[in-house]
Parts: C-alpha cells; sequence; structure tokens
C-alpha cells in the first residue's frame, strides 16, 4: 500500500514529465518541418535572384563554351558573394567532368561552412542530382540544402548551390533549451505544490487516525482539532467523527446508567426472595404461607424483568428476528383489547376501541406490535381515571394508532424522557414499558410520540400502510 504523499507526488512527476516530453517531441519535429521547407524555400529563391544576376551581370554565360567559363565564373561569384544572398548559401561551380573550377577551390574552402568532408559528399552525390532539386546532406550534427542548378544550354557545367542549416539548429537547440528549463521549472513545482497539498491531507487524515485510535481505546475526550484551512470534505469528516464520538459518550453512559439501574430492579426483588427465603429456612417467620406467596408475587416481578430486559436487549442489538407479514389493525386491536380486558377491571377503567369502517393491513411483527400496543396501555390504565381509548386512524400512505386516557397527562418535565430506559415517572413500574415500546416499533419500521392532549397522555404509534 502506498502512503498518500506518493500516491499524490507521484502522479504529478509522471504528469508533469511525461506531457513536456511528448510535447517536446512534436514541437522539435513540427519546427524542424518547418524549418526544413523554410530553408528550401530560401535556397530556391537565391536560386531565382542568381538568374536575375547572371542575366543583367553575364548575359551571354549561357553561350561561352566551357573552357572559358572560369573568368565569368569567378566574376558571378564575386558579384553573388558582395551582395546579400550569400550570407547563408555557399556556389560551387563544377566542370564538365564534375570537378570544381581550380582557381576558385582554395577560397570556397577559406572563411566559409565548406569542408573537404562536404565537397567529398558533394562530389559523390552530384551525378545522382537532379537539376532544380534541393537535397538534404547531413554531416554529424550539421545539415545543408543542395540544389544543382546548370550555367549552359547544354545542363553542363553547373553551379551547386549549398545552404547552412546552422541557424535551424541553433534556433532549434535555443528552442528546446527553453523548453526543457520551464519542464524542469514546472517539475520542481509540479512537486512542491503536491507535496504540500499532501501535506494539507496527510495532517488531518493522521489527526483522525489518532482520533479514531483513542475513541476504539475508549478515550472520547480526545480533543478534535479543526481549521478554516482544512479540505471541506475532510473538515465534515471530522464533524462527522465529533457526532459520533458524543454519540458513543451518549451510548456510554446509557449503558453504564442501564446496567447500574438493572443491577439495582434485579436487586431489589432478589433480597427479597433471599430475605424472606432465609427466614422460612431458619423458622423465624410464623407465617410461612405469607413468606411464600411474598417468595412468589416477587419471583414473577423478577421474572418479568428479566423478560422485558432480553426484548429490549435482543430488539437493540438487532437479533430480533425480523420477520413483518400484512396484518389486519382492525382484527388486531380488538385481540389486544380482549387481552387487556382483565387489566381494564382490575384498574376500574373502560376499553374504547375506535375502528375506520375498512380494513387497514400494515407490515408489522404481532408480537413486537402486541408489546408496543399492550405496554402503553397498561401504562395509560395506571393513570387513567375511567377511560382509555385506542383509535385507528388511516392518513394516506400511513396508518396512525392513537392511545389516549383521561388521566392527568404527562408532567412536562417527564415527557424528553418518557422513552428513556429505566425513566420512571410518579407511579411507574420498571421504567422498561415504553422504552420497548419505542424500540420495538423503530424496529417495525414505524415511529412513536408521546405527549398531552385535552383530557390527558396522548401516545401516536405511526405504521407504514398498504392495500390489502
Amino acid at each position: 500500500m502506498k502512503p498518500i504523499k506518493n500516491a499524490i507526488v507521484t502522479p504529478f512527476v509522471i504528469m508533469i514529465t511525461v506531457f513536456p516530453l511528448i510535447t517536446l517531441l512534436l514541437f522539435n519535429l513540427s519546427v524542424k518541418y518547418y524549418l526544413d521547407r523554410n530553408a528550401r524555400t530560401e535556397l530556391r529563391g537565391v536560386v531565382k535572384t542568381m538568374e536575375g544576376v547572371v542575366k543583367k551581370e553575364l548575359p551571354d554565360i549561357r553561350n561561352t563554351a566551357s573552357a572559358n567559363l572560369a573568368a565569368p565564373f569567378a566574376k558571378l561569384y564575386r558579384a553573388l558573394r558582395s551582395s546579400q544572398l550569400a550570407a547563408n548559401t555557399e556556389m560551387l561551380f563544377y566542370s564538365q567532368n564534375q570537378e570544381l573550377f581550380s582557381p576558385l577551390r582554395d577560397g570556397y574552402i577559406s572563411g566559409s561552412f565548406i569542408n573537404n568532408q562536404l565537397l567529398k559528399r558533394l562530389s559523390g552525390k552530384l551525378p545522382s542530382m537532379e537539376d532544380n532539386q534541393v537535397y538534404t546532406i547531413r554531416i554529424g550534427g550539421d545539415k545543408y540544402f543542395v540544389l544543382s542548378y546548370p550555367i549552359t544550354n547544354a545542363g553542363s557545367p553547373a553551379v551547386v548551390f549549398v545552404s547552412h542549416g546552422d541557424k535551424e539548429i541553433a534556433l532549434v537547440r535555443f528552442i528546446n533549451l527553453i523548453l526543457i528549463s520551464i519542464m524542469l521549472i514546472g517539475a520542481l513545482l509540479a512537486v512542491w505544490l503536491a507535496h504540500r497539498l499532501s501535506l494539507r491531507i496527510t495532517r488531518p487524515v493522521s489527526e483522525l487516525c489518532r482520533l479514531t485510535r483513542d475513541i476504539g481505546s475508549g478515550d472520547f475526550s480526545a480533543p478534535l482539532q479543526t481549521s478554516n484551512h482544512d479540505i471541506l470534505e475532510l473538515h465534515m469528516l471530522k464533524q462527522s467523527i465529533g457526532e459520533m464520538s458524543a454519540q458513543l459518550v451518549t451510548y456510554d453512559k446509557s449503558q453504564k446508567a442501564f446496567l447500574q439501574n438493572a443491577s439495582h430492579e434485579l436487586k431489589t426483588p432478589l433480597m427479597s426472595i433471599q430475605g424472606y427465603a432465609e427466614g422460612v429456612i431458619n423458622g423465624v417467620l410464623p407465617d410461612v404461607k405469607h413468606a411464600s406467596q411474598i417468595i412468589h408475587s416477587e419471583s414473577q416481578r423478577l421474572g418479568k424483568l428479566v423478560e422485558e430486559l432480553l426484548t429490549l436487549s435482543r430488539i437493540e442489538s438487532q437479533t430480533y428476528s425480523k420477520e413483518l407479514s400484512q396484518v389486519d389493525l382492525g382484527n388486531i386491536l380488538k385481540e389486544y383489547v380482549q387481552r387487556l380486558g382483565g387489566l381494564a377491571a382490575k384498574h376500574q377503567c373502560e376499553l374504547a376501541l375506535v375502528l375506520p369502517n375498512k380494513p387497514v393491513y400494515v407490515p408489522a411483527d404481532d408480537t413486537l406490535l402486541s408489546q408496543a400496543v399492550i405496554n402503553i396501555v397498561s401504562n395509560c390504565l395506571r393513570y387513567a381515571k375511567s377511560t382509555v381509548r385506542i383509535t385507528l386512524l388511516e392518513d394516506e400512505n400511513s396508518a396512525v394508532i392513537r392511545l389516549e386516557d383521561d388521566g392527568d397527562g404527562i408532567p412536562e418535565a417527564d415527557l424528553p424522557h418518557i422513552f428513556e430506559r429505566f425513566y420512571k415517572g410518579k407511579g411507574g413500574n420498571f421504567g422498561l414499558g415504553l422504552a420497548i415500546a419505542k424500540s420495538a416499533v423503530e424496529f417495525m419500521g414505524g415511529s412513536i410520540r408521546a405527549g398531552n392532549g385535552q383530557t390527558g397522555a396522548v401516545f401516536e404509534i405511526t405504521l407504514s400502510s398498504s392495500p390489502g
């Protein structure tokens, strides 16, 4: 695995190196093609101008015998040599047997770019050269453009015009030097920028790694350092981790409180059972039957508490088998009311069920739904004066089970904590019933809320409905 720094710097270096090299290659090819074509055009221009000079200065040269051309050639050479045309061009006069005229040979070699190696290559190439065609000769790093022009009507002897490509070579080298310098500067700048960019990323990422390690080890108090110069996505990630840390702190506290409350709730009936059992064993309690009844009731209370704890644990740990099926809420609520009839009679209250005219179907788990409804109704019966009303409503794509009593309502101080585990209001039992109801409804994809109506407490369970 590559570190972030290498993953960022390497592509930058490759990009800033490969692309300029390709550009440099293509540029060199384009420039050389253009300069070659331009040099050939200039050489042809020199030849065309030379024709005018010949007609003006030596009008009879084409009719002069080959043996008498030495003097006219010398005059022509001096005329063109003194003009601006020969700045980068030399003229070589060859006889019919394709040899340089002796009187001029030394003059061409001295003070010009013509050298013996070039003359040797020209002598070998001259027999195959066509008139007025430009040829290229390369010697080492030098390039020459050559054109053969017939002086006499017979086509021989001839003048060979030679231009040196030194300006082209110098220009290409100069441009290459500039481009290479730019490429090196760009590469250094790219590496520097990539290094700075990688630091802007690796530093906060390293900070996040440290933070997550601390959170993983249980240290939720590790400070989260933020800066206005942070990258937006990393800043958002920091905020998300900070929110996660805060949630973990809350969850850790709730778990500790849960264990403390559970231990306390379990300890109370256990101590009662243990105390009466020891009294029976030691014979200090004369009324054994009464002691046995207390042990039995406390055992039932303890069993109910353990059952509620297990239910809540299975739901919140996602180990509960989530198998939702289509149920008719009207029929299922009728069944719940029948099951709660005895409890309502015990509290001397009436259960009123209000159902719509048509069936309402929802995907639900009967066991979870019954726990949610029965726990809430049981809570309502505990505080109701005479009636607990259960109303089934259908609102667009959802079904609402409204449960309300005619008691004194929920105190405002208790409303924010009503669904917390082990939170008991006045007259509460274990403080688990409403927590189980909330977890069960949310496990089925629904929602639950609590508030106060005109006559007492109001609970609403909302589930997504579907056609039957």
